[in-house]
């Protein structure tokens, strides 16, 4: 019995001894790949960026026929605003320089013309803004796409098997070109036609009165 008792108690010592070791090696291990993670994270890489006119390096020919053409059509469209202001008060002024004349009808009646040339003049440049905008969005966005498609046909099988998910090539091409092209649509001419709005109203107020224009930008700063 005692011998039994000894043989019992070397295994239940050697079977302790075999669990404390297994512990501290899975607490080694645990400490080893918390000191792994941070070296994994700092050599992620980052994301890379390109300069904004890059955008436009696939344009072809007609592509930067129509940026010029929606460009135009975008100053003509911002500049509208403004040359509307010109109009509104020349509408005042008729009003109140002719009280008691019989010519208030016919300067209204003029005036009046200039607002409807004004308002189909806008209504074509806002038309080529959008159109040829979106247009040449479109077609410089298939064109990417298009290229996108043949560079990750050229990879490797090795490629598709460690480098991508399934999906990944489809949901990017989807992805990612619809940001390009809302980049370099319609956003861009919506873009030039609110800076030609603002610059064309401060060249107008400088030429009608220099004077208060100069005055009012005094209470730019406090404001902002």
């Amino acid at each position: 019995m005692a011998v039994e008792n000894g043989r019992n108690g070397g295994k239940d010592m050697d079977e302790a001894s075999t669990s404390k070791s297994q512990k501290g090696e899975e607490k080694s291990s645990g400490g080893r790949g918390d000191q792994q993670k941070p070296g994994k994270s700092k050599g992620d890489e980052e994301t890379k960026t390109v300069p904004f006119i890059k955008l436009f390096s696939f344009a072809d020919s007609t592509d930067i026929l129509l940026m010029i053409l929606g460009t135009i059509g975008a100053v003509g469209n911002g500049a509208s605003i403004p040359i509307m202001s010109i109009l509104f008060g020349d509408l005042i002024n008729s009003f109140g320089q002719n009280q008691n004349g019989k010519d208030v009808v016919n300067l209204i009646s003029k005036v009046s013309l200039k607002f409807v040339y004004l308002g189909l003049g806008a209504a074509v440049a806002a038309f080529f803004q959008v159109a040829c905008w979106m247009v040449t969005g479109e077609r410089q966005a298939a064109r990417i796409r298009g290229k996108y498609l043949t560079t990750i046909l050229k990879q490797d099988i090795a490629f598709f098997d460690k480098e991508t998910n399934t999906g990944e090539v489809v949901g990017r091409m989807s992805g990612d070109t619809v940001l390009i092209q809302d980049a370099m649509g319609e956003k861009v001419g919506k873009f030039i036609q609110l800076v030609s709005t603002f610059i064309g109203g401060f060249i107008i107020a400088f030429i009608k009165g220099w004077l208060l224009t100069l005055v009012m930008l005094s209470s730019i700063p406090p404001c902002l």
